[in-house]
């Protein structure tokens, strides 16, 4: 299978699902002009393997999330909802789907009854699995999204490499550092249980990951140190 995103098929469990509640939305609520984000197990789904599936598909929602929820449920299909007894649809807020910061610029965006839907490159749905959160004690990533990176590589030829995962971590090195707090970043050690248990080894953050992405920092401005602190702020000019 090419590694480029295939064109969403809508004759699946998570395409009918969303097809029928796309064209509920189109119809209940004219004008509705916000996309529609697919990410989640029901992304893989739809552009590369229509038998797998979770308990929920989950939608990424900007505008509107309580109306659109409420037309989940009037339509049997929200996350309780009647049309199988553990499968829904979970409309959820913009912070549910954390990811690499530019995904839009590889995402499949099409029209669908009249609604704007986003379908998400699988690799950015992968990194969005990395940020769950953890329970505690938790040993290893979670059993299915272990799955899910298996499954991807097995189906796209063993990508996401290393190099493409080496390449998305670095565009999000931000959420990699240690919290001040001393709290447990949850992203942090899921990318090194994704290294450990997936690719076989071990992952060095700070030479594989965060240096390199200081390092672009530096190159972007023409310089060999930066401080990124100052470069950000002369992006947000004081105004008089």
């Amino acid at each position: 299978m090419k590694w480029e995103s295939p064109a969403p098929n809508w004759d699946t469990v998570a395409g009918r699902l969303l097809d029928r509640f796309f064209e509920c939305v189109s119809r209940n609520i004219p004008g509705y002009d916000a996309p529609l984000t697919v990410f989640g197990s029901a992304a893989i789904q739809l552009c590369h393997d229509e038998n797998f599936t979770s308990a929920d598909v989950d939608l990424m929602v900007t505008s509107e999330q309580e109306e659109l929820r409420a037309l989940a449920k009037q339509l049997g299909v929200g996350r309780s909802g009647s049309l199988r007894r553990d499968y829904g649809l979970q409309i959820c807020p913009p912070q549910m789907f954390q990811t690499t910061p530019h995904y839009l610029q590889r995402a499949r965006v099409e029209p669908r009854h009249g609604v704007t839907v986003v379908v998400p490159h699988v690799r950015d749905i992968l990194v969005g699995k990395l940020h769950r959160f953890r329970r505690e004690g938790q040993d290893g990533l979670t059993p299915k999204d272990r799955r899910a990176f298996e499954r991807v590589r097995a189906l796209c030829e063993g990508r996401p490499s290393e190099t493409d995962m080496l390449e998305d971590l670095q565009l999000c090195e931000p959420s990699l550092h240690i919290p001040g707090d001393g709290s447990v970043n949850c992203f942090r050690l899921n990318a090194l249980d994704l290294f450990h248990f997936v690719y076989r080894r071990r992952l060095d953050l700070d030479s594989e990951v965060l240096e390199p992405a200081r390092l672009k920092y530096a190159q972007a401005a023409g310089d060999d140190e930066i401080d990124v602190d100052q470069m950000l702020d002369d992006l947000n000019p004081h105004r008089d």
